[in-house]
């Protein structure tokens, strides 16, 4: 059933270098409106038991790699002021704009949602910077997460399930 459906993908041209991992299906595109090549990370989410619908995460990842100069615009100023808010007058060694700073890296596309996944090598250099993004790519949560090398490779079931586990995770070391 993943490689019908890893042929659904390359089929469509939107994404290059399409191949099967696991249960996931990953492939090269370029986001227009960040200037960015990045990994998209095809999720069909088998594990549901239900089939792929193929119809619905290739409009999925149309509607992230072709998101409008505007949009996009607003995804990165929440993004910042989320950011912002949460250091907020605490002193700041990096003069370099978070906005300037930030560089997407690679994209999870779910029937439900997106994920972005940014680095901020100045302001942030030992983290990830994950973006929630909701079915009509509008900003929902964020994360900031430690860049863990030798960290083991976890499964969830959900979007939600990963949150959580994440959220928990997150609550229990400091910033």
């Amino acid at each position: 059933m993943i490689h019908e459906f890893r042929e659904a993908i390359a089929s469509s041209g939107m994404l290059t270098d399409v191949e099967v991992r696991e249960d996931i299906v990953v492939g090269r595109a370029r986001v227009l409106a960040a200037q960015a090549d990045v990994w998209v990370n095809v999720d069909p989410e088998l594990e549901d038991g239900g089939a792929p619908d193929a119809t619905v995460l290739l409009r999925r990842i149309d509607q992230i790699l072709g998101v409008s100069p505007t949009q996009w615009g607003l995804i990165i100023d929440q993004i910042v002021g989320e950011i912002e808010a949460a250091v907020g007058d605490e002193p700041v060694k990096e003069s370099t704009s978070l906005r300037s700073d930030l560089v997407l890296k690679s994209v999870v596309v779910f029937a439900e949602a997106t994920l972005l996944r940014f680095e901020a090598p100045r302001q942030f250099p030992d983290s990830w910077i994950h973006a929630h993004l909701d079915e009509q790519l509008g900003f929902d949560d964020l994360e900031i997460a430690a860049r863990d090398v030798d960290a083991e490779t976890m499964s969830f079931d959900t979007v939600d399930d990963l949150l959580d586990h994440v959220s928990k995770d997150n609550t229990s070391r400091e910033p």
